[in-house]
């Protein structure tokens, strides 16, 4: 058996508002007590994933804020962006050449 206490937190699944835009997709997520060096967000497999350390607690226990999307086809992963403000976490998603609408003339 380990000697090594079990790491016990608050694990929160945060609302997410999404908004489509032409060059792709914003997604705001209410994460309080959370700067930046404290956020984790990684991609794999098309599968976006936050998990972010809070500095409150709740019934004396960390907060852990903690979500996840699988991102369609239509997503440039390699070009997402993040920010951090006040506890409002803001990624920016692109949307790939061929997600992007466009024109179609008729002759």
């Amino acid at each position: 058996m380990s000697d090594q206490k079990k790491c016990e937190c608050i694990n929160i699944r945060p609302a997410a508002d999404v908004a489509d835009e032409h060059d792709g997709m914003e997604i705001t997520f209410e994460i309080p007590g959370v700067s930046a060096e404290n956020v984790e967000l990684e991609v794999k497999d098309r599968l976006l994933s936050l998990c972010a350390k809070s500095s409150l607690h709740r019934r004396g226990l960390p907060v852990v804020y903690k979500r996840a999307f699988y991102l369609s086809d239509a997503v440039n992963t390699s070009g997402i962006t993040a920010k951090i403000s006040d506890g409002i976490l803001t990624l920016f998603l692109p949307k790939s050449e061929h997600a992007k609408a466009h024109r179609i003339n008729v002759e």
